[in-house]
């Protein structure tokens, strides 16, 4: 029997077999901390507690102080709003460095720069490291 489970957001419904899908413990804490990152203050719930809200990081200066930013503020959405995740445990892969050349010639080398690619090793109480990865053109993509 699952502890915790969520609704399997983005693919919610199963029409075929004429259910809600669910996703059970570590995948329902990545599931929920996905949408808790991607989410933006009041977008969900009307809440502005709720969310990290990654696009206002979009188009800012890539460095070390705004990474650091990032992800204490993913810290203390843990804290309040995912009781199966133990916070001060959350690694984060260093995934938001400068990628690509200084060289202009190649478009697949310019896409790359200053691409967000982050990867959060969550620690469950159930004892097991959840991976979330964020796509920054996933983002892009919904803005």
């Amino acid at each position: 029997m699952a502890k915790t489970n969520s609704i399997a957001f983005p693919n919610m419904f199963s029409v075929s077999r004429n259910r809600v899908n669910t996703y059970e413990d570590d995948k329902s804490v990545v599931n929920r901390t996905r949408l808790l990152i991607l989410t933006d203050p009041t977008e969900l719930y009307h809440n502005p507690q709720f969310g990290v809200g990654l696009k206002k990081h979009l188009w800012t200066y890539n460095n070390e102080n705004r990474k650091s930013i990032i992800q204490d503020e993913i810290k203390a959405q843990l804290r309040l709003h995912e009781p199966y995740a133990i916070a001060d445990d959350t690694q984060f892969s260093d995934g938001l460095l400068f990628t690509g050349s200084s060289s202009d010639n190649d478009i697949e080398e310019i896409r790359e720069i200053n691409h967000l690619k982050m990867t959060c090793a969550i620690k469950t109480v159930y004892q097991t490291t959840a991976e979330v990865n964020i796509d920054g053109d996933n983002i892009r993509r919904n803005i």
